[in-house]
């Protein structure tokens, strides 16, 4: 692993013929779906002879089931299922937490040959090193080549406006611009009001006044870098990163207690409390529950600041050319209080899946099916795909009509910030089976039970000799594992 200097800021051009060897076609698919690499894919039919512009517009903790009109009427009126965008019903991330979530996104590898799993700390011993946080991630384009380096390296002007990743922007590291953006104005996690900002290694300073919340700044930033580029006809690849609704979920003042009400009348399904756990690990266990309020809580003040998220992504979609193409999506889901549990990392439906739309505007769609199993890791050779770019990566483009995954790997490292054990495990569109490091297991039928309430580990052992082997394979296919590791 790299070691960096708060002050590093390599040059952006350096490293440019080391990358485009790296963009090769690729070769024969691995016999396991989870490493096979993407097709050489042109640009897409009917699309225009530039190459598209690409924009990806990243939430942050916002769960799969909020994608509806009456949170996001602007994102539902621009991307219409059907007509200019895939709206994927099996949207999930492999480890649900910022950090490795936003790694796996621009990479396209999983925690186990990133080595990031988590959002801080680090390890060593038990299959390589690793870790969490911004430290842990090796940014060298030679070693890790993200989206970013791809598109930069095939001349796009590139931007990251919003959140990088977890401990960037700590100590003095705001100098630090990694490879592969032209254009940088990196903010903190959970950032809203009284925040600093690392505007391409400039130090800058943001205080409480409504001008000054965080999603309309970002915003504007995003909406200026769109309209300076677009004049140039440059094509380019803005990364928005919004911050919100992360903990503490500060909605923008005309939109504080919008969804109050309509959580006050939320009728709770069966696993939030969920009153019968003696099936569930010793960790949800051990759990106490007083009752919702607490998620009721955070759930109306997501709610209010994903209605700001919606404002933003109106006001960029607009301010975007023809010839775009728009991946809105999350980092991960959260859970308010099912399996009473309020928080992400978690193997659960509320944590792993997330909303994972692919629009475009002014141009066509080539067909994709909306029920594939989309993935995370899957982002980089998908948008490299319009770019006519074939990056090696752990995921497959969605424009591949030819190839759909049947299951993925779950991976978690517990960093002693909360008591979810290790774990690795499998998810199919049917089962989710999991087993954590203090040797307990977790297997749900998904189809006869989403909401995860009774754990078949102990009554169906055929399924769990299956996909206990299965996991066996999955879990050790990377390179870099914590001493703790369950397989």
């Amino acid at each position: 692993m790299r070691t960096r200097t708060d002050q590093q800021r390599p040059g952006h051009r350096a490293w440019i013929p080391i990358l485009l060897a790296t963009l090769v076609v690729a070769g024969t698919p691995l016999s396991i779906a989870r490493l096979a690499p993407s097709p050489q894919i042109g640009p897409l039919a009917g699309a225009a002879a530039v190459r598209p512009n690409i924009v990806i517009i990243m939430s942050d903790d916002q769960r799969w089931d909020t994608i509806r009109r009456r949170f996001m009427p602007r994102l539902m009126d621009r991307m219409v299922p059907g007509v200019n965008a895939v709206y994927f019903q099996n949207a999930f991330v492999s480890n649900p937490l910022c950090c490795p979530s936003r790694v796996t996104t621009l990479t396209g590898k999983y925690s186990d040959t990133s080595g990031v799993y988590g959002n801080n700390g680090t390890f060593k011993d038990g299959g390589g090193v690793g870790g969490g946080g911004f430290y842990s991630f090796d940014d060298d384009p030679t070693v890790n080549p993200t989206i970013a380096t791809d598109l930069q390296g095939a001349g796009y002007r590139t931007a990251l406006i919003g959140k990088y990743l977890n401990q960037y922007l700590t100590g003095s590291n705001w100098t630090y611009v990694p490879p592969g953006w032209d254009r940088w104005f990196a903010v903190p996690t959970g950032a809203y009001y009284n925040y600093i900002a690392s505007s391409d290694g400039r130090l800058r300073l943001f205080g409480n006044a409504p001008r000054e919340y965080s999603t309309r700044i970002l915003t504007g930033r995003a909406a200026d870098f769109v309209e300076e580029t677009s004049a140039t006809g440059t094509p380019f690849f803005l990364y928005l990163a919004l911050t919100a609704p992360h903990d503490p979920a500060i909605a923008y003042p005309r939109d504080i207690g919008r969804f109050r009400a309509y959580v006050h009348a939320y009728h709770q399904p069966a696993s939030v409390g969920e009153s019968n756990i003696s099936d569930k690990p010793e960790y949800i266990r051990s759990r106490g529950w007083t009752g919702p309020e607490k998620g009721n809580s955070f759930h109306a003040r997501q709610l209010s600041a994903i209605y700001g998220v919606d404002r933003a992504v109106g006001r960029i979609w607009d301010t975007l050319p023809d010839n775009t193409v728009v991946l809105y999506m999350s980092d991960n889901g959260y859970e308010w209080g099912e399996h009473r549990w309020q928080q992400k990392y978690v193997p659960y439906n509320e944590s792993i899946r997330v909303p994972m739309i692919l629009a475009t505007k002014g141009l066509g769609l080539p067909p994709i099916d909306p029920g594939r199993i989309a993935l995370n890791v899957d982002i980089r050779a998908t948008l490299g795909s319009f770019a006519g770019l074939s990056p090696t990566t752990m995921g497959h483009a969605w424009t591949d009509p030819s190839w759909s995954r049947d299951e993925f790997v779950l991976e978690h490292w517990n960093d002693g910030s909360v008591d979810v054990p290790t774990y690795c495990g499998v998810r199919s569109t049917r089962w989710m089976y999991t087993r954590y490091a203090t040797g307990e297991e977790e297997l749900y039928d998904e189809r006869a039970d989403p909401l995860e309430l009774t754990n078949l580990a102990s009554s169906r052992p055929v399924t769990l000799a299956l996909f206990r082997a299965r996991a066996r394979l999955l879990c050790r296919q990377g390179n870099v594992y914590p001493p703790d590791w369950p397989f």
